[in-house]
């Protein structure tokens, strides 16, 4: 493998390899900060708790506070605005002490003081209440100094009561201080705690950002390095393969022109010596026909003698010259005839090697219907029947080579048919992209798929040997569709027929003229 393709194969593992551990450290980073973001709830959750838990502990220690002034007060001055005050200040440290216990759950500690506040702050809470303060009632009797009653007055013995009420409730109430001082103190206590875990979360949760941050840029870093790294060896590889296209194409042009010469060269090697051939062939086809004069000749004095002599001719000379003479000369004519064939079918494969491909103008409909009527003798002959499928495309191509292919494969078709089968022939054409498609199917005998590259070799056959032929023709097929930049297959199997497909290009030029 070229040392680029290595260099960037590993560029390529280097990039997933990074990749790869970006990905991990993104997925780590997110699960961390995930991690640490529902520490950080929770956290805030519980100073939230510890300020509400606080905030109750204040509205306990107010809610005592405003007791004991409302009560006072009333003591001193009754009013049923400080009597109203009073009992709102009960109702708020009840709630206050039943909302404390509800938020201390969590703690043994401050469950257990809820008894003790709730007992307390009944003990706040009680004292004898002063009436409130109403008008009195029409008509109502002087008192002993013989004036009415003053409106909001008390009298001594519930004054007395009241002050001995408050009294009573002052250590209570000053219990219920101090030990919401000392809850309030253990709740500054977890609240500094809690603060301080909160700020550690905090601080960790920077801390990985921070180190994201620089794994991430070092990632970052690294992957710009090593795509700048793909690029610059892409870079060279592309430069380096252009040079080796150029290269290529200047060895393939060589080549071609090699191929082209030496092509050149067979072609007239075989024109010559076919030519030359053909010289020492008409001679002993000469001498052939001397010698069957000679043997009718002989023949003719040997029936003579017989009639003059019947004893005279010896029967071995008789068998010689009537039988072993015409035998071997019949044989000897036969093996000329075919060699001449073969000279002939050699030259006209080296002449059409030779011809210059002229492309122009080709309907292929027009065409094909031209070459069946050409073969209309032989087509009829055999009974077959010839369908030409409608719409075939027009293509760019030398009229010559496309009619002879397509008339060897017709023919063949006809040729080759089952016994007492007559021949259907179906011609078709499709088109793919800059290519057509000519399809030519038959319902004769088939090839054995064995068979099917061996046709196409030059005097080559396949099947029995009853139809005549040198085992030309699909081999001329063949090498006129290479040079038209094409190409011929056969699908087939015994006893089912075969379809030929020629594939040729729809523009040829005489640039494309390949070596066959």
């Amino acid at each position: 493998m070229p040392q680029f393709l290595i260099e960037q194969q590993r560029i390529r593992r280097s990039l997933t390899a990074l990749m790869a551990v970006g990905f991990v450290a993104l997925c780590g980073i997110v699960l961390s900060a995930a991690v640490l973001m529902s520490a950080n709830q929770r956290e805030m959750g519980w100073i939230a708790h510890t300020y509400q838990v606080e905030r109750q502990v204040d509205v306990i220690r107010l809610s005592v506070t405003r007791i004991q002034a409302t009560r006072w007060r009333n003591a001193v001055m009754p009013s049923a605005r400080s009597e109203q005050a009073a009992e709102e200040a009960r109702a708020e440290l009840a709630a206050a002490i039943a909302r404390f216990a509800e938020l201390t759950r969590d703690n043994p500690q401050h469950q257990a003081r809820v008894p003790w506040l709730r007992d307390a702050a009944r003990v706040v809470q009680g004292g004898q209440r002063v009436a409130p303060i109403v008008p009195p009632p029409p008509g109502a009797a002087p008192d002993a100094t013989g004036a009415a009653p003053r409106a909001g007055a008390l009298r001594p013995a519930v004054l007395l009561a009241t002050f001995r009420g408050i009294a009573d409730s002052g250590p209570a109430a000053r219990h219920i201080l101090d030990l919401c001082t000392v809850i309030r103190g253990e709740e500054d206590g977890l609240l500094a705690m809690r603060t301080a875990r909160l700020g550690t979360m905090q601080s960790a949760f920077y801390a990985v950002l921070g180190v994201a941050g620089v794994l991430l840029v070092a990632v970052g870093a690294l992957i710009v390095t090593t795509l700048g790294a793909y690029t610059r060896d892409l870079n060279a590889s592309r430069r380096a393969l252009r040079e080796a296209n150029a290269g290529l194409e200047s060895a393939v042009q060589e080549r071609t022109l090699d191929l082209q010469r030496a092509n050149g060269e067979l072609q007239r090697f075989a024109y010559i010596v076919s030519h030359d051939l053909r010289s020492p062939l008409v001679n002993v086809l000469g001498f052939t026909a001397e010698l069957e004069r000679a043997t009718a000749e002989l023949g003719g004095l040997l029936a003579v003698r017989e009639a003059a002599w019947p004893d005279a001719v010896d029967p071995q000379a008789r068998a010689i010259i009537r039988e072993d003479l015409p035998e071997a000369i019949h044989f000897i004519r036969s093996s000329t005839q075919k060699m001449d064939r073969l000279i002939n079918a050699i030259l006209r494969l080296s002449r059409e090697g030779r011809r210059t491909m002229h492309p122009e103008t080709v309907d292929l409909g027009v065409l094909v219907v031209a070459v069946v009527d050409a073969m209309r003798t032989s087509i009829d002959a055999a009974g077959a029947i010839v369908a030409i499928a409608p719409g075939l495309p027009t293509i760019q191509c030398d009229r010559l080579a496309v009619e002879q292919m397509i008339a060897n494969l017709i023919e063949n078709a006809v040729k080759y048919a089952r016994p007492d089968v007559p021949p259907v022939i179906a011609v078709t054409c499709a088109r793919h992209g800059t290519r057509v498609a000519i399809a030519i199917a038959d319902n004769g005998r088939g090839i054995d798929p064995r068979d099917h590259e061996r046709i196409f070799d030059l005097f080559r056959r396949a099947g029995p040997q009853d139809r005549p032929g040198e085992g030309i023709g699909l081999a001329h097929v063949r090498a006129l569709a290479y040079r038209l930049g094409g190409t011929v297959d056969v699908a087939s199997t015994p006893g089912a027929g075969a379809t030929f497909t020629l594939v040729l290009p729809i523009s040829f030029s005489d640039s494309h003229d390949q070596v066959s």
